[in-house]
């Protein structure tokens, strides 16, 4: 199976001003041959923050060393990367909210300074042995960056906020990685198969491959480029059990276990996550942004609620009336 990844900005779809932004930035960098700004990629997993990354590295011309939070738990592991590091390399820490904050603070002193301060010995014969890095770029992504301390976070001079992609940009990347993939996708399925994808990437990019092997598996004379059609993206679909608001079973869970066990909300996230069976993190992080977006579920201070076209889409596919249950419509 081919991997797609996009190597430069001009094969990058989505994320229009990120874009703009890094046009102009990375080549007054590169004429002046100096460090490039550390940056902070802050969106939800599956929206090309690695791959943004990478591209900065590529354009730039400059190493790439990627790492992630969670490998960096210790100030000695931290340490060890840091003075690997060559002048002008680029560090990419994916969910940096993840490390301790001992470490964010070695971290962010690192990137003002370039200088990382080692404690040899204890108690009073302890002593302090600075360092000195090379400068470096950080690149840092987290779809969490309230768990970042607000110094680290002040340390980036370039800060990214990643949107969710449009269906029309998902289904451009579908129909271009579909022929690599050796499928040909008219736009009406490819735009279903987009509506599918909850405005991730990653997700459409899951699903085409998916949908590669149940077309060779489907068709009686596989052949090297396959002609995929709407009737064929239907059945693709149907057999995932994903419906024409591209809604999966556990978002359809989610919001019939907000109406039937809260009636309608409001409700907090931890206990809509226990009652669905779905980890707080799924739920907060995968199947309620794409529902928020299609104005089904609301957040409000008191907690989570149905919107009245989220009530509308219960009373169409399961027959549900909550007229006539005297529950309350909350509109968006």
């Amino acid at each position: 199976m081919v991997s797609y990844r996009p190597a430069s900005l001009e094969e990058f779809i989505g994320q229009k001003r990120i874009k703009e932004e890094l046009k102009i930035y990375i080549p007054s960098v590169k004429s002046r041959q100096e460090v490039f700004p550390h940056t902070f990629f802050v969106g939800a997993p599956g929206l090309g923050k690695t791959t943004l990354a990478r591209i900065i590295a590529f354009e730039l011309r400059r190493d790439l060393k990627i790492t992630s939070g969670p490998v960096l738990d210790k100030t000695g592991t931290l340490a060890a990367v840091l003075t690997n590091l060559k002048e002008g390399d680029i560090l990419f820490i994916d969910e940096i909210h993840r490390m301790p904050k001992v470490c964010q603070e070695v971290l962010y002193a690192a990137m003002e300074d370039f200088a990382l301060d080692i404690v040899i010995g204890k108690g009073q014969v302890a002593k302090t042995i600075r360092l000195s890095l090379p400068k470096f770029t950080l690149i840092a992504a987290t779809n969490k960056p309230n768990l970042c301390l607000a110094p680290l976070r002040d340390r980036f001079q370039l800060i990214f906020k990643l949107n969710f992609y449009t269906d029309e940009e998902l289904k451009e990347i579908i129909i271009k990685v579909g022929k690599a993939y050796g499928l040909y996708i008219d736009e009406k399925p490819a735009l279903s198969l987009a509506k599918a994808s909850k405005g991730i990437p990653r997700q459409a990019l899951n699903l085409l491959r998916r949908l590669k092997d149940f077309a060779w598996l489907t068709r009686s004379q596989p052949e090297e480029h396959i002609k995929v059609d709407e009737g064929l993206v239907k059945e693709f679909l149907e057999l995932l059990d994903i419906d024409e608001w591209g809604l999966t079973p556990e978002d359809r869970k989610c919001l019939l276990t907000l109406y039937k066990e809260f009636k309608g909300g409001p409700v907090g996230l931890g206990s809509l996550a226990l009652s669905s069976g779905i980890s707080v993190e799924e739920l907060e992080s995968i199947y309620e942004p794409a529902l928020i977006r299609l104005g089904m579920l609301a957040r409000t201070r008191k907690g989570r609620v149905l919107t009245q076209k989220g009530y509308l889409y219960l009373k169409e596919r399961f027959g549900i009336n909550p007229l006539e249950e005297g529950l309350c419509l909350f509109s968006k």
